[in-house]
């Protein structure tokens, strides 16, 4: 599933107010069939939207825990709900849910809203978006691991190549690579329109989408291990 808890739509009467309702939240509500006194994990917290949505219909003795990687949602979560006794919280991945001592009774529902965010984007300082010029970062964590700049300031060409390839699925995947290095050897990228408008340069023109879109998001994805961590994830919600 595309990430959706940063965008709106109008909320159904008697439902979460229309200023922040992901879009699928029906769908996703439907899904989960919330028990009242069920235990339910919402991965990715980002703004809450679901979350709010799980606790509509917990009773007293339900139980909700939140996870987010980024320390911006993590501190929105905590403004919002921890007050609330049925709430815990916790920063860092889905991933490592299983080492939780939170979920070791067993869970009732897992949401994972995969992707990066609304508010992930429209921050031109987190480095997603080739649209606003930023520091070339894209961490959902910005205090962990390596960031897209150190990245392509180290990675081979073939790798970069692979990356591109493997995660965007972009047919000029060894163009780009090999110019990322020849210009990285004048001059290291580090802003996101600098890198947006080198792929830009090599690709042939008439494709509807942005140039940088398909390696933009290759590149996320491998900063960020989001496959990886989706498949430790889902054994953990398994288990």
């Amino acid at each position: 599933m595309s990430r959706g808890d940063g965008k709106r739509q109008s909320a159904p009467a008697g439902h979460l107010p229309a200023l922040h309702l992901p879009v699928l939240y029906t769908q996703v509500m439907e899904g989960l069939q919330v028990k009242e006194d069920g235990t339910y994990l919402d991965g990715t917290f980002g703004r809450g939207g679901h979350a709010r949505g799980v606790l509509q219909r917990l009773g007293p003795g339900g139980r909700l825990l939140l996870r987010d990687k980024d320390p911006d949602a993590i501190a929105h979560a905590e403004q919002m709900f921890a007050g609330d006794a049925r709430v815990a919280i916790r920063r860092g991945s889905f991933a490592s849910m299983a080492q939780w001592d939170e979920t070791a009774a067993g869970l009732d529902g897992v949401l994972l809203d995969l992707g990066v965010s609304s508010p992930q984007l429209d921050v031109a300082e987190r480095g997603f978006s080739f649209g606003k010029d930023g520091p070339l970062d894209m961490r959902m964590d910005p205090e962990s691991g390596e960031s897209a700049a150190e990245w392509i300031a180290r990675a081979e060409e073939r790798e970069i190549a692979d990356v591109l390839w493997t995660y965007g699925e972009e047919k000029q995947s060894r163009r780009i690579a090999r110019a990322i290095v020849a210009r990285r050897a004048t001059q290291p990228f580090t802003r996101t329109a600098d890198l947006a408008s080198v792929i830009a340069s090599v690709m042939p023109r008439g494709d509807k989408i942005h140039p940088a879109t398909r390696s933009f998001q290759a590149i996320r994805i491998h900063i960020n291990r989001e496959l990886a961590d989706l498949e430790l994830g889902l054994d953990a919600a398994l288990a």
